[in-house]
């Protein structure tokens, strides 16, 4: 039986994870770790947000505004444990803004197939 699919917003956190194993920012199991945690949180947090009526602007505005905190965060570290965090946070605000950027991807994926008027969809045998 083949292997599913995997959805935009699961591999854009692998790809970013991935990028910051090699390049040193992060360990393997770190890696892990967050995307094991980390993604299912994301999606419902996202989820949760969307439900609620939270602006896809908003949204996006927001990871960036993260991002730019967490980088402040970085510049302002003075010992190692501070660097490990701020590496970490962002590590997380990053896969924010790329796990919001798959699940729009996979919603316009998902209208495009079930949109009647759409030309672009499979034929059905």
């Amino acid at each position: 039986m083949p292997k599913p699919a995997m959805d935009h917003s699961e591999r854009a956190a692998r790809d970013l994870l991935n990028k910051k194993v090699r390049a040193g920012e992060m360990d393997r199991a770190t890696a892990n770790q967050v995307l094991r945690i980390g993604l299912p949180f994301v999606r419902t947090m996202l989820a949760t947000w969307r439900r609620e009526g939270t602006s896809p602007e908003w949204l996006t505005e927001k990871f960036q505004a993260k991002q730019t905190e967490a980088r402040k965060q970085m510049d302002a570290a003075t010992t190692d444990f501070a660097r490990h965090r701020a590496t970490l946070s962002i590590a997380c605000a990053e896969m924010y803004s790329a796990v919001w950027a798959g699940l729009q991807a996979d919603l316009a994926q998902h209208l495009a197939a079930t949109d009647p008027g759409n030309d672009s969809r499979p034929a059905l045998p």
